[in-house]
């Protein structure tokens, strides 16, 4: 299956834990990357002709889709449909919204162009710990655009939360998530905050202004996952649950190791083998759009045999599929036996028939369970 993802790089406002390519800026901006963005589309296209059109699944990303006007939004739909992406016809077509700028035109538009699933960054339910990390929006207007999204038919609608945030409480934490699910969604995904030491929040930890209690981090997974349960939603990675059925396709591609294509600044992709992205920055990607899109300036990284290997641990074990051995076998590689066999033993990994899974702490600890099983291969 070949994905495509599409990075709109503008926020009204930086959170402050965001560590992503993101720009505050302007509305003048968003014209002018609509023109650059369909300058580096006709590029692709001519690098790559047919390509577009045999995309099955899209993923607007950011930043923040949503904050496109209505006349922005169509604009960016109608490069991607001229350029010959299907989008009446894929198989999925995700857009992500920020609660400030979920409205009826924007979803509207969405809908009109093919969006089948919405993908609402909540974080939490409570004011003091939106303001702690610099998110802008309220708990009532997230809830507001919550019940929006799911109020139109036949839209598939995700909602994310975030955990061990500054002076978060597990009773806290499991409140909103117990909250969350009580709403007719059939996808969450909550994930534990990682701080970059560049960012606002970073700096203020760095300075002891707030504190974030990592102690509290396993606890907070754990018991999060027990409560999805309850309620009917399945891990099938590491962060994301989903009822039966509910699965992010264009997610699973990733970590299936499927290819997709990608364009704005900073957006990565995976295409004939070779892992690349254009300039990071958005100053630099102007740049390079403007000087039509040579493949010299894009970062590439061709994936070899150990690289396929690699990915394939990784990515394998981070999903409920788990690691397939004969497809690793398929690579030229073999399990290290007395690795494996210590991490069963303790707990964090079982054999499901021919699959090597994630069991237990094993999700909390999955990192340095791929580290050992890699560089221990035979």
């Amino acid at each position: 299956m070949l994905g495509l993802y599409v990075h709109i790089p503008f926020c009204e406002k930086i959170c402050d834990y965001c560590d992503f390519f993101t720009i505050q800026g302007p509305n003048r901006l968003h014209g002018e990357y609509l023109d650059l963005l369909s300058c580096e589309i006709s590029a692709f296209s001519e690098r790559h002709p047919g390509a577009l059109q045999r995309v099955e699944t899209l993923y607007l990303g950011g930043g923040t889709p949503s904050i496109l006007s209505p006349e922005a939004l169509s604009r960016l739909f109608s490069i991607l449909g001229e350029a010959g992406v299907p989008l009446l016809r894929l198989k999925e077509s995700t857009m992500e919204f920020n609660p400030e700028s979920t409205d009826d035109e924007r979803l509207s538009v969405a809908l009109s162009n093919g969006i089948t699933r919405a993908s609402l960054g909540l974080q939490s339910f409570r004011p003091g710990l939106l303001q702690a990390v610099g998110r802008r929006h309220s708990p009532e207007s997230g809830l507001a655009a919550l019940e929006r999204l799911l109020s139109q038919p036949g839209l598939r609608v995700t909602a994310d939360l975030m955990f061990d945030l500054p002076g978060q409480t597990v009773s806290q934490f499991l409140e909103d998530l117990d909250s969350l699910s009580a709403y007719p969604l059939g996808h969450i995904s909550f994930y534990g905050l990682k701080v970059d030491p560049r960012t606002r929040l970073g700096h203020r930890l760095e300075k002891g202004l707030v504190q974030v209690d990592e102690d509290l981090y396993g606890d907070m997974y754990r018991e999060g996952v027990k409560l999805l349960k309850t309620r009917g939603f399945e891990r099938y990675e590491v962060s994301n649950f989903a009822r039966t059925g509910e699965e992010s396709l264009h997610n699973l591609n990733y970590w299936r190791r499927g290819e997709y294509l990608a364009l704005g600044p900073s957006a990565n992709g995976f295409f004939g083998g070779v892992r690349f992205h254009a300039p990071d920055r958005y100053p630099e990607w102007r740049r390079y759009v403007e000087a039509g899109c040579p493949e010299s300036q894009l970062v590439k990284d061709p994936i070899g045999s150990d690289e396929a290997v690699a990915e394939l641990i990784q990515l394998s074990l981070r999903t409920k599929y788990g690691l397939d051995v004969s497809a690793l076998q398929d690579l030229g590689a073999r399990l290290p036996e007395r690795s494996v066999s210590r991490w069963v033993e303790r707990g964090f990994l079982q054999w499901r028939g021919n699959h090597l899974v994630l069991d237990g702490d094993g999700w909390l600890f999955m990192d340095t369970v791929v580290a050992d099983i890699y560089s221990n291969l035979e």
